[in-house]
């Protein structure tokens, strides 16, 4: 990702409630968020933006895909038939 933000609320004594962009830097920025969630989750979900640097389909592409249990048979078969032959 290049880039991720959230919405950091905010209460006024009022209790108004305004929002603040901020962008992700580092790991202490995501616990951070998390922990002003804790204190301001009945006011709503957790809003996030994020750009992305590659293509969905490419990130779709990049994922192993899972196996059927026939495949990773298959799989199992070929290498204890080549590990056979290496050791006659």
């Amino acid at each position: 990702m290049d880039n991720v933000e959230y919405r950091c609320p905010s209460i006024e004594s009022d209790g108004s409630v305004w929002f603040t962009q901020i962008k992700f830097r580092n790991d202490d920025d995501v616990r951070r968020m998390l922990s002003i969630f804790g204190q301001y989750g009945s006011k709503g979900p957790i809003k996030m933006e994020a750009s992305l640097i590659i293509s969905f389909e490419d990130i779709v592409e990049s994922l192993i895909r899972s196996r059927t249990c026939e495949e990773i048979r298959d799989c199992i078969d070929r290498l204890a038939k080549e590990l056979s032959l290496a050791n006659p």
